[in-house]
């Protein structure tokens, strides 16, 4: 055998080796498979690359064997920080063809969209899009609330994803802590979203129902502009659902003392006070900002324990105490509603893991289960005209769907 013949076939033993061990290692995972659809390529045969932890394009370009140098070609072209921005999880197949050369790399970024990275003259050329059309099929479904909304919508046909979209709907509308009960009925209108004929998940609610015991019928419709963009979700009448403030600071936990004038405190042994309401729930549980502020105090009180301040304008205040620890959010920094400001604890003055949640209007006390929350913008002016249509449309179909106990499904395009 010739020197330079031998020196090969041992550089190609090595990389073998190399390649064999680093996969019983679990240093990264490859997958071989053949992939002939829209590519330039006649026939391509691809091996997927799965990003580990701490892992780069750098990394990748060396463990299948591509020059690593190619990464500083490759940040420079257009969406090259596509390929440069990788995750530990993410995915890139590598095509071959059958000569082995590598011809192309593919990242999908999504189920619907790919970046592919084309290579000519064994260099990166330019990165290109595949974008898959996603199909959406009009679904209807509704059913009797018997044990929880969650488990009714599971029956009802609803993933995981659309049940807590319909919750958060009406959570400024309904409190499903106190309010939602057996026998309330619901009724959903929403899309389905398909590739290639293959269900992906969920898409929007377009348009569902909760009617509660009291006989209160709370509706909810999507308004979008002419690009699909979401503009918000509205009652029949245009009132916007999304309130100031969020009923609730926490989800799926239970009231253990609420506001009262007159309370025999736990700790202390005597008569007071209690100007805000107790969520007991796990320690841990997240706890959200109930409204857009401004975190004036982040600290210890003795009988607060953990406790955050937040000022809502002028004239409100929302107090979280007893934390288990606080979220990322400092004293000074605006927070958004629904951000994650702390977990539920026992710190100061407390007997047990739970959240006391105060609301102040002036500097008074009320009770944040009673309290009327001012109302956010209601439909603009501009779209009011497309909205009364949507409403017409949508809400005969809402009436079509029989609130039966057993959840049914049917769909319509």
């Amino acid at each position: 055998m010739r020197p330079a013949a031998a020196g090969t076939n041992f550089i190609n033993i090595m990389k073998t080796l190399f390649l064999i061990l680093s996969l019983l290692l679990g240093s990264y995972s490859v997958a071989t498979f053949a992939d002939t659809t829209e590519h330039t390529q006649a026939s391509l045969h691809y091996q997927a690359y799965t990003v580990p932890k701490n892992g780069s394009l750098s990394r990748a370009l060396s463990d299948m064997n591509a020059p690593i140098l190619w990464s500083y070609k490759i940040a420079k072209l257009k969406d090259g920080k596509k390929f440069i921005n990788l995750k530990a999880g993410d995915t890139l197949k590598f095509g071959y063809d059958t000569q082995g050369h590598l011809k192309e790399i593919r990242y999908p970024k999504s189920r619907s969209l790919i970046y592919v990275l084309e290579i000519a003259d064994n260099q990166p050329q330019s990165i290109s899009k595949i974008q898959k059309e996603i199909e959406r099929h009009t679904i209807t479904t509704g059913g009797t609330i018997k044990d929880s909304l969650y488990l009714s919508g599971k029956k009802a046909g609803l993933s995981d994803r659309s049940i807590m979209k319909l919750a958060d709907l009406f959570s400024w509308e309904i409190d499903f802590i106190r309010q939602l009960r057996p026998g309330d009925t619901f009724k959903v209108i929403y899309q389905q979203k398909y590739i290639d004929g293959q269900y992906i998940g969920d898409g929007d609610i377009l348009a569902a129902e909760i009617t509660t015991h009291d006989g209160k019928h709370h509706k909810a419709f999507l308004l979008t502009d002419k690009q699909g963009k979401k503009v918000g979700y509205y009652d029949e009448k245009g009132h916007n659902l999304r309130k100031a403030f969020l009923r609730n600071p926490v989800d799926y936990v239970r009231i253990t003392s609420r506001f009262q004038p007159r309370r025999y405190h736990p700790v202390l042994h005597k008569w007071k006070a209690h100007h805000g309401v107790d969520y007991a729930g796990p320690i841990g549980t997240p706890i959200h900002v109930t409204g857009n502020g401004k975190i004036t105090r982040r600290g210890w009180s003795r009988s607060y324990g953990r406790v955050i301040y937040v000022q809502h304008g002028r004239k409100y205040m929302t107090v979280y105490a007893h934390m288990s620890r606080f979220g990322k959010y400092k004293k000074g920094q605006w927070v958004k509603q629904g951000d994650i400001i702390g977990y539920i604890g026992m710190t100061g003055w407390a007997t047990g893991p739970h959240l006391h949640y105060e609301f102040r209007i002036n500097g008074h006390h009320v009770d944040p289960l009673k309290v009327k929350f001012p109302d956010a913008s209601p439909v603009p002016k501009k779209y009011r005209e497309q909205f009364k249509k949507i409403v017409r449309i949508m809400d005969s179909q809402l009436q079509r769907i029989p609130a039966k106990p057993a959840a049914w499904v049917e769909g319509f395009e």
